[in-house]
């Protein structure tokens, strides 16, 4: 046996194991490419962009259906029994409402939809040290090229955001729960605000939501309406 061969598949082994601890959006740099801008106000085009409140029901449905069929089946009785009664804690109704009700995998509660920016309308200001994003509702600040720790859902989770080409990388990762990965980016001709939002991992399903904004020019006033 070649005695190099045991050092060369350590060397493999040590360099994978480093690839997938890195994982998710991977080396964000602090600086925004030259003459990439995302500053602006954005309206979102509903049109073109995925629907989240589908996507919670998809979700919801779903997770009924699969704890529905896990609740064990409640003791015999006759027509008045209660195996259709949602008010009698041994009917199928109420045991199924019960995991649900204490499953940590509620979709109101995922770290992604938390991130999603809610309202109609969003602004953004750009700075070599802030990227700056309000949605009507809520403020949001990034140091690019930071990491932190940040409170999610599901505890807190580790924080780095920074720029990844021309994308402007948000990336989220729960030490009790979900990744979540939102990139930022301009169309070619510059009108348009795309983000690309998906969330793996911590028991929840594979999500990927995408938004599609049109700039705003300074003279228009839009009202704000949230999702």
């Amino acid at each position: 046996m070649n005695p190099a061969r045991p050092r060369q598949l350590l060397a493999c082994a040590l360099l994978c194991a480093g690839l997938s601890g890195c994982g998710g959006a991977g080396s964000l740099a602090p600086d925004a490419p030259h003459g990439v801008n995302l500053a602006g106000t954005w309206k979102l085009d509903r049109a073109a962009s995925d629907d989240p409140e589908k996507i919670y029901d998809k979700i919801r449905r779903e997770r009924e259906a699969r704890y529905a069929d896990q609740a064990p089946p409640p003791p015999r009785g006759g027509a008045g029994g209660p195996g259709a009664d949602p008010n009698n804690p041994l009917s199928v109704d109420a045991q199924t409402a019960a995991i649900i009700g204490t499953s940590h995998l509620d979709p109101f509660d995922m770290g992604v939809f938390g991130t999603i920016p809610r309202g109609d309308v969003i602004t953004i200001k750009q700075q070599p040290d802030e990227m700056y994003i309000f949605d009507g509702t809520t403020d949001r600040s990034f140091t690019p090229g930071a990491k932190s720790v940040v409170s999610v859902p599901e505890g807190v989770a580790d924080q780095h955001s920074g720029w990844k080409s021309h994308d402007y990388v948000i990336d989220v990762r729960g030490q009790a729960g979900p990744e979540t990965i939102e990139r930022y980016h301009l169309s070619d001709d510059g009108q348009h605000l795309l983000a690309d939002i998906q969330s793996s991992g911590g028991n929840m399903p594979r999500i990927k939501i995408k938004r599609v904004y049109d700039r705003m020019s300074t003279g228009q006033n839009v009202a704000p309406t949230n999702d």
